[in-house]
């Protein structure tokens, strides 16, 4: 029994020994020998290996060897190597003579040389933020060297803040930065490769950003139309205590002329409204504050007594436009009267009233007021829906509540081209609640109506809210439309209707965007028709677009002469091309001179060259296009110029 406790435990203590050798790695083993021509520099860091021991044999090396394993892959014959990344390596060499094995080790430091990861924002005019990424690339350097571009440098300090900004006082440039990391006292790597990228100036002025109309609705919703800039975040502010306090309606971020609706707002209040922008770097400025018009009115001894608010801001104001049913009545310069009384009525007569206050820039546009003398009061007209039948077929069908069986009820109908357009009257129905409007391109435009109804009484309703045919249009490619709604009710989605000229008809559920982009290519049919429909989400309703055809393959019309002479007639060698993504054309002499060229292909030839008209005779063009499943097509030809 005791010996076999002695054995066990002379095993544990050898084994215990042979754990601990093994730890301890080969660099110490000694016996080999080897130099290498670099010992530290930039990554990548190529250095050559050389072996010192005479009469060896079998010698290989472990590039990154850990320090501990007993049994490492060495690579045989390797006369360099090439460190990519940052690091301390350590090499270890192996092999034999005849006397056993032999082992070295060589340590390699690596500095990092790799380009840094940086972001740049335009913030308008000539501000540029300069971002740092703070990672491993960054706190390997010392510092950093900016050269702007403009003949201006900057040094960013490590632990420095990862901000940087500058202004560049001339925008019409387009400088050049350049961007390094650098190492202090490092004669091994003093500085890391050089990122160069061009600075491109986003110039958003935020004055530009102003407020064209303000329209309050009859139900209270607040109709701001205003001019916007690309990228730049803008709120719509409202504030019903005199600008004390302001509330966010909401937030857009689209250039040009834009359209929001402040919803349930109070008609009868007077409210600030501005405009909050903030550019791309956070710098914020407010828009003119404009007021919004509240109209009262009432009826008595057969006069119609109006009045309204008076407009706060006083420097631009022009004039106040009393409206009775769409047209003006009277105008005021004073901005201190706001009252009328209106005498050219009589029993039974029923108006709209609104008022619009009219600045250099602006109008301030306040809710429709009906008044008449009357015992009972219409409701509403509570539904309505638009739909396009053909390009020069709108129809509009409308519920009337209360109506009944009386046929003696009125309906004005109204129309604007396209939300925020401005409404005028298109025509009346009598005891009809369907309207055909003929006059109408639905392919080109988005029309929005609107019903001013009246009872069998006489007394009218509100105006409703507008609805608005749908509007497809197809721009490169790529479709987009109008999501003004086309009915009372709110929009579930859209469904793309997609009928191939095989006869195949397929529906997409575009959810609530508002484009498309079909995927077409030389295996598909050649043509297709396209169709927007929009349904409701109680499913009482459905509203159509107009229909788009789709040609896989360009059409190319190519003139066989024309006559510059300013007749009005043929003046202009134009090419016709349908269904296109890119178009290029040039015109060239008989003897292969390019005389003009265009990427446009609404700007044709006026015949001109040299600042002269060119000689009557014959000339060769060459039009080259991208169409809609990206293959290029090539055409030329001869076409002739005549006095």
């Amino acid at each position: 029994m005791k010996k076999r406790l002695l054995i066990t435990f002379l095993s544990c203590l050898l084994l215990g020994n042979s754990s601990d050798l093994f730890s301890q790695g080969l660099c110490d083993n000694g016996g080999g020998g080897f130099e290498l021509d670099k010992y530290e520099g930039c990554a990548p860091l190529t250095v050559k290996i050389k072996n010192t021991v005479p009469n060896s044999f079998s010698v290989g090396y472990d590039i990154s060897y850990d320090g501990q394993s007993q049994n490492p892959l060495l690579a045989q014959g390797l006369p360099s190597v090439t460190y990519y990344y940052a690091g301390n390596y350590t090499m270890l060499q192996g092999g034999s003579v005849s006397t056993g094995p032999i082992y070295a080790c060589r340590k390699i430091k690596v500095f990092e040389s790799r380009n840094l990861n940086v972001q740049y924002t335009s913030c308008g005019g000539g501000k540029i933020k300069l971002l740092f990424s703070d990672d491993v690339i960054l706190q390997a350097y010392d510092k950093v060297e900016i050269n702007w571009g403009d003949n201006t440098k900057d040094i960013w300090n490590k632990g420095s803040g990862l901000e940087l900004e500058h202004n560049y006082v001339d925008v019409s440039i387009s400088p050049v930065m350049k961007i390094k990391g650098l190492y202090n006292s490092n004669p091994a790597c003093s500085e890391g490769t050089e990122l160069s990228f061009g600075i491109s100036f986003q110039q958003p002025l935020l004055k530009n950003i102003q407020i064209k109309t303000v329209e309050m609705k009859g139900n209270g919703s607040l109709e701001v139309t205003y001019e916007g800039v690309t990228s730049i975040a803008t709120d719509i502010l409202t504030s019903s205590d005199g600008g004390a306090s302001y509330i966010v309606g909401g937030t857009r971020t689209s250039g040009g002329t834009q359209f929001y609706r402040v919803p349930n707002l109070n008609a009868a209040q007077v409210y600030q409204v501005k405009l909050g922008s903030k550019d791309l770097c956070g710098g914020q400025q407010d828009s003119e504050i404009v007021t919004s018009m509240v109209l009262k009115g009432v009826s008595g001894d057969e006069k119609n007594s109006i009045s309204w608010n008076q407009y706060q801001n006083a420097a631009d104001f022009q004039e106040y436009q009393l409206m009775r049913d769409g047209v003006v009545l009277k105008s005021f310069n004073d901005i201190k009267t706001i009252s009328y009384v209106d005498e050219d009525v009589q029993c039974g007569d029923s108006f709209e009233y609104s008022v619009v206050a009219v600045t250099k820039t602006i109008q301030s546009i306040s809710a429709p007021v009906i008044i008449k003398t009357t015992t009972t009061s219409p409701k509403p007209v509570d539904q309505m829906f638009v739909t396009v039948n053909s390009d020069d077929l709108i129809e509009l069908n409308a519920n009337i509540p209360g109506a009944g069986s009386k046929s003696n009820y009125e309906i004005l109908i109204q129309r604007a081209d396209g939300a925020g357009g401005t409404f005028k009257k298109v025509n009346t129905l009598y005891g009809e609640t369907i309207y055909q409007d003929f006059d109408v391109q639905a392919d080109k435009n988005s029309y929005c109506y609107r019903l001013i109804y009246q009872n069998a009484c006489g007394q009218k309703a509100p105006v409703s809210e507008p609805v608005c045919s749908i509007l497809l249009q197809n721009q490169n490619s790529l479709f987009t439309w109008t999501t003004e709604k086309p009915f009372f009710d709110e929009i579930q989605s859209y469904k793309m209707i997609q009928i191939a000229s095989s006869g195949s008809k397929t529906e997409i559920d575009m959810k609530l965007l508002n484009n498309f982009a079909p995927q077409i290519n030389k295996e598909n049919d050649p043509s297709y028709t396209f169709q927007i429909r929009a349904d409701s989400k109680n499913g009482n309703f459905q509203s159509y677009s107009n229909v788009i055809n789709y040609k896989r393959d360009a059409d190319i019309f190519v003139p066989s002469a024309f006559s510059p002479n300013e007749d009005g007639i043929n003046d202009t060698f134009e090419v016709k091309v349908s269904m296109y993504k890119s178009f290029k054309m040039s015109v060239l002499n008989r003897w292969g001179e390019v005389i003009f060229h265009s990427n446009d292909i609404t700007k044709g030839w006026d015949g001109m060259f040299k600042g002269e008209i060119a000689a009557v005779g014959s000339y060769i063009f060459n039009i080259e296009i991208v169409n809609n499943i990206n293959q290029t097509v090539k055409k030329n030809g001869t076409f002739v110029l005549l006095k």
